[in-house]
């Protein structure tokens, strides 16, 4: 895993103990070196987050000058792309709903504007929507399409991606980049435990984002930032800070009927492991009050639906969990594939040759791949 993720990690655990709301000393071997501590704020996404904490607290007159420029600098970057983010985004929603086609704001979009102070707080490398169905979201994407955005090229079976990515370029090293999803997770694991209609059926506005502008209640939004965690383990990063930042707001918000909704939920979808998981790495890191019953629930929950993040970290592992989640022996061949061997077009702009007779080939250097990948 990503050494930022190391829980062992001096300059994380400085970063998380700043959005503990305490005023940590920086040790010496940090204060030598803002660039390091800077990148893993960055990497972490709590840079602008850290800044504004910072300056509300009592620590920031002792930080080192090109520490307190850096967090400065961070801040207001984030503040300008934001605001650039938040005028596309209301202009992407009001397409989408004078065509008819209904949305949901997923994550960060929509975390930003109901649970942080101010939406920059909340980086978001891009929107996540949520559509009804495939079809509504391919509708979705000529919208787009008339608007500027284009696809980049990427595997597209229908057992392999439930999103289409849209990105808009707007400068060589900026892009505005929206997600359409016809599944609330982008994995055969959990794809089809949170279904489009019983979460418009309790989405919340977001005003910020103008009056089409719907988000996950914070029930839904706290399963669905935990299935995410979990969707990521296999890459590393599931720890983020402001993921299980999220995680925290959210659960710092509920009352007793809330807690009670999450577990009854968590154990009908089961969702237990992966919800039990972010709770207490949340706490880990930020002190998250979660009541005893609750936990112990979702520990239940969790064993019965053998839940082992401690081994799905493993790539192998993770893809055995969405092989064996298919409903059936020939929608797992169909998986196969799909993963092995992509359209021809993908191939060739993924590896840039032009010849059908190198094709056989590349699906070669691509299975070699995969397996490296696997091993690692």
């Amino acid at each position: 895993m990503p050494a930022t993720n190391h829980p062992d990690n001096p300059v994380r655990a400085w970063l998380a103990a700043v959005l503990r709301g305490e005023t940590p000393r920086l040790p010496a071997t940090l204060a030598v070196d803002p660039p390091a501590l800077l990148a893993t704020a960055g990497d972490e996404g709590v840079a602008a987050l850290c800044h504004h904490r910072l300056r509300a607290s009592g620590g920031w007159d002792r930080l080192p000058p090109a520490l307190r420029d850096g967090l400065t600098s961070a801040a207001h970057g984030a503040a300008a792309t934001a605001l650039l983010w938040e005028r596309e985004l209301q202009a992407v929603l009001g397409a989408l709903a004078a065509a008819g086609i209904p949305t949901l704001l997923l994550k960060g979009a929509a975390l930003a504007y109901t649970l942080y102070p101010e939406p920059y707080l909340r980086p978001r490398a891009d929107a996540d929507l949520l559509a009804p169905s495939r079809a509504a979201a391919e509708r979705g994407w000529h919208i787009l399409q008339a608007a500027g955005y284009e696809r980049p090229n990427a595997v597209s079976g229908d057992l392999i991606s439930y999103e289409l990515l849209c990105r808009k370029p707007v400068t060589p090293e900026l892009a505005y980049l929206v997600d359409l999803h016809w599944r609330p997770s982008n994995t055969v694991l959990f794809g089809q435990r949170l279904r489009f209609p019983e979460l418009a059926a309790e989405a919340i506005a977001v005003p910020g984002l103008g009056p089409h502008a719907r988000g996950l209640e914070p029930v839904h939004a706290l399963l669905l930032a935990s299935v995410h965690r979990i969707a990521h383990l296999p890459q590393g990063d599931a720890d983020r800070l402001i993921w299980l930042y999220d995680i925290h707001l959210l659960a710092r918000g509920f009352d007793a009927a809330d807690w009670a909704r999450l577990t009854t939920l968590a154990e009908e979808k089961a969702l237990c492991g992966s919800t039990l998981d972010g709770l207490r790495r949340a706490a880990t890191e930020f002190a998250t009050a979660v009541p005893g019953p609750v936990l112990e629930r979702l520990a239940a929950g969790a064993r019965q639906e053998r839940f082992d993040p401690a081994a799905d970290w493993r790539r192998w592992r993770h893809q055995w969990r969405e092989f064996r989640a298919l409903p059936s022996a020939a929608a797992r061949w169909r998986w196969l594939g799909q993963n092995l061997f992509p359209p021809g077009q993908y191939m060739r702009r993924e590896y840039g040759f032009r010849s059908p007779l190198l094709l056989p080939w590349f699906y070669a250097v691509r299975m070699l791949r995969a397996a490296g990948k696997l091993l690692r």
